[in-house]
């Protein structure tokens, strides 16, 4: 008789492991019927994280970087900049049908975003603190919170505008495009 119930022991517990996966199976699926779902599809899944611009040339990411500040001309940082992040010009783009862009969030040298400013824009580098503040009206400006920036400075030139925190340190390139 022992012998009999050792050679029934595992089919049963067997037959009890497969139910139990079944019922587990059929108990998740039931959960999240009712519920929200865990997964996301391919299209929110876009939604949620996408850096894709209907109409622009590149996703806005570091990986396209370069890509980015070849759109045009002159299109470049400050000397040994360090970016801090490529995002999308959204609030341009509702604002303007077909429009696209990108910011790039920067960091870099005093003396290199003088020397930059000096170079690419039509001000002196070293005047930099005796311009006004830049403000949210100004135009350009949709797509950057500049109540997280001390003493915004703001100039446009060759197709892009620049921000700058005065003291200096960070600055934001903001390059933008739409369809002709």
């Amino acid at each position: 008789m022992t012998n009999l119930r050792e050679l029934m022991l595992p089919p049963i517990a067997a037959g009890v492991l497969v139910a139990a996966l079944m019922l587990s199976a059929c108990g998740g699926s039931a959960a999240t019927r009712g519920s929200a779902p865990t997964q996301t599809t391919p299209a929110q899944e876009v939604t949620m994280t996408s850096t894709y611009q209907e109409g622009a040339p590149y996703p806005a990411d570091t990986e396209h970087l370069d890509d980015i500040l070849a759109i045009g001309q002159g299109h470049e940082l400050p000397e040994d900049a360090e970016v801090l992040s490529v995002s999308p010009s959204t609030n341009f783009a509702e604002n303007y049908p077909g429009g696209w862009g990108y910011i790039i969030a920067f960091t870099a040298e005093d003396q290199a975003i003088r020397d930059y400013v000096t170079n690419n824009t039509n001000s002196p580098g070293e005047l930099i603190e005796n311009y006004p503040q830049a403000t949210q009206e100004m135009d350009g400006l949709e797509d950057v919170d500049l109540s997280a920036i001390s003493n915004p400075w703001k100039r446009s030139f060759d197709g892009v505008i620049l921000v700058l925190e005065r003291p200096l340190g960070r600055g934001w390139l903001i390059i933008r495009g739409a369809p002709r």
